[in-house]
C-alpha cells in the first residue's frame, strides 16, 4: 500500500486535474501517463500501453492493455 499514488489524474468537465484517491468517484475518466502507477483499478477505455503487474500477479513481464473509446 505503500507504494499506491496518493493522487489520480482525472478528468472533470472538460478540465484534466489531480484530486486525493479518495476523491476519485465511479465514472470517473483517470488519466495513467506512460511510466507512472495506475492510482484506481478500472477498465481501460483509449489507448493503449503495458502495464507491470508483478504487484498482482507476480508475472515479471508487463502486460499490454488496450481499450477503445466507447
Amino acid at each position: 500500500m505503500g507504494l499506491q499514488p496518493k493522487t489520480a489524474r482525472i478528468e472533470r468537465a472538460g478540465q484534466t486535474v489531480d484530486i486525493p484517491i479518495a476523491d476519485v468517484k465511479r465514472g470517473d475518466i483517470v488519466i495513467v501517463r506512460p511510466g507512472e502507477k495506475i492510482a484506481v483499478d478500472g477498465t481501460v477505455v483509449s489507448g493503449s500501453s503495458h502495464v507491470d503487474e508483478a504487484m498482482i500477479s507476480g508475472e515479471p513481464l508487463p502486460v499490454k492493455k488496450a481499450g477503445a473509446m466507447l
